[in-house]
């Protein structure tokens, strides 16, 4: 899965169009794996989406079977 994939896959989750995706250190996401963490294994990060607003999001791997995503609003 390349990066875009991944930001249409959360725009899809989400309904709204997501512009960049952010590691959880707020820097942008150039691959995948910047965006993986092992323990819990799954991937977040920050995202931008395109009406300006900021989210912290988390995909993981629920029963070695189904994806379960959460994502939150960020305060300024």
């Amino acid at each position: 899965m390349t990066i875009e994939e991944l930001r249409a896959d959360i725009a899809q989750r989400i309904g709204k169009r997501v512009e960049v995706l952010f590691t959880r250190d707020g820097e942008p996401a150039l691959e995948v794996t910047d965006l993986y963490q092992p323990s819990p294994a799954g991937f977040g990060g920050l995202l931008l989406l395109r009406d300006g607003s900021r989210l912290a999001w988390e995909l993981w791997l629920e029963d070695g079977e189904r994806w379960n995503f959460h994502c939150s609003p960020m305060s300024d």
